[in-house]
């Protein structure tokens, strides 16, 4: 049996030039990566904010959504740079916008100054990732190429949380910091690789309507769906810590999880067509909202790990469906960029809010209100699926 991405009708679109080539495919990767690394590793990030200053939770996950939320406006404002600039400098600016903002965090000292750094750093992450989605979503086979993506971010991300305990012992904030600067400057070596967009424009005259209504209710269900999944993300490290769990069992837990988000991702780009992405969808969420329930109360080793296990598989294996949803909505790449401005804005806000609920260490209001805004977002979602199929 042949196995097909959901998005492979999307294809026929393709005859007269090669989308994306692999190499332009792999630059992509890289530098969205890159950008959205803050989110893929966000509870190891809060953790060496959390080791040089004396910040509690709640202005923790403020840090967090001031760098997610400025990384959602400037993934907004490119969907509107797309034919108006060349990708390859827009995106070497913001490689230049995140090293200088790890710079300054690795020397801020205090909240204000963390967050504004942390401001200077989402701003260049969204433009790296504002463009990368484009590139993705003009893959011949959206949905595989954002699997390859969430792939190999969760290998990435995985090595990361891993060592985290270990980095942050024999390192400091601020070399840590410095090192992640270090890396975005040395991924401007892709940019000869990245696509620029703007001489592409002729594949696509057959795709230049948008389905507004499948458009809209996909990215409505985006938010929510990110908002949820991203707020219980955000303080898993937390969680774990007020349950008395170690740095190593933390760790431990993180890293399956990502590795769980590679599994989830793989395959979800291997789905059978005739699936469609209802039952996947569904599917996935079951598996995020016993993710969430095991978070509940005081929280044993055993089930940390399953629940970080189940919250990165849910959620890796989720996010193809619906980057593939929007590139059915908009071919071109429009809708699926604005999809990376809305479910980043999601995960940024999902923290504040989380945080605004946390008293004396209870995490519970966050976590029962995060599984009623997941059920709602891929209802939404849902319901836009079966309208478009009539």
């Amino acid at each position: 049996m042949e196995l097909s991405s959901p998005a492979d009708a999307l294809a026929q679109y393709a005859t007269r030039a090669e989308r994306l080539s692999k190499a332009g495919l792999a630059s992509a990767v890289i530098v969205g990566i890159i950008g959205a690394l803050v989110i893929f590793i966000t509870p190891g990030f809060l953790a060496v904010i959390a080791a040089g200053t004396h910040l509690d939770n709640a202005h923790l996950g403020y840090i967090a959504a001031w760098d997610i939320n400025a990384m959602a406006v400037t993934i907004g404002i490119s969907t509107f740079l797309l034919t108006r600039c060349d990708w390859r400098i827009a995106v070497g600016a913001g490689l230049v916008l995140i090293a200088l903002g790890n710079v300054i965090t690795g020397f801020a000292a205090g909240y204000a100054a963390i967050a504004a750094a942390r401001v200077v750093a989402g701003a260049g992450e969204g433009i790296a990732i504002g463009f990368s989605f484009a590139a993705l979503g003009r893959a011949s086979n959206p949905d595989r190429a954002f699997s390859i993506y969430l792939v190999a971010g969760a290998v990435v991300s995985s090595m990361l949380l891993y060592s985290m305990p270990w980095l942050i012992t024999h390192f400091s904030p601020e070399r840590l910091f410095l090192a992640n600067a270090i890396a975005a400057i040395a991924c401007g070596a892709c940019l000869f690789f990245f696509p620029d967009g703007r001489r592409e424009d002729d594949i696509f005259t057959a795709e230049g309507r948008i389905k507004w209504g499948l458009a809209i209710a996909a990215l409505i269900g985006v938010f929510f769906y990110f908002f949820a999944t991203g707020a219980m993300w955000s303080y898993t490290e937390r969680i774990g810590q007020a349950s008395g769990l170690g740095p190593d069992t933390v760790a431990q837990g993180l890293s399956l999880g990502t590795l769980a988000g590679v599994l989830g991702a793989a395959l979800a780009g291997w789905i059978p067509s005739r699936w469609g992405r209802t039952i996947p969808l569904g599917l996935s969420g079951i598996v995020s909202l016993l993710s969430f329930q095991l978070f509940l109360g005081t929280v044993p080793a055993t089930n940390f790990i399953a629940a970080a296990v189940l919250l990165l598989f849910g959620w890796n294996f989720a996010q193809p469906l619906l980057s593939g949803l929007c590139c059915e909505a908009d071919g071109r790449g429009r809708i699926v960029c604005a999809m990376g401005a809305i479910q980043t804005f999601g995960t940024g806000f999902g923290p504040a809010a989380a945080g605004a609920t946390l008293h004396d260490g209870d995490f519970s209001t966050a976590i029962w209100l995060s599984c009623g805004i997941l059920t709602f977002s891929l209802g939404i979602v849902t319901l836009a699926i079966r309208h478009s199929r009539g």
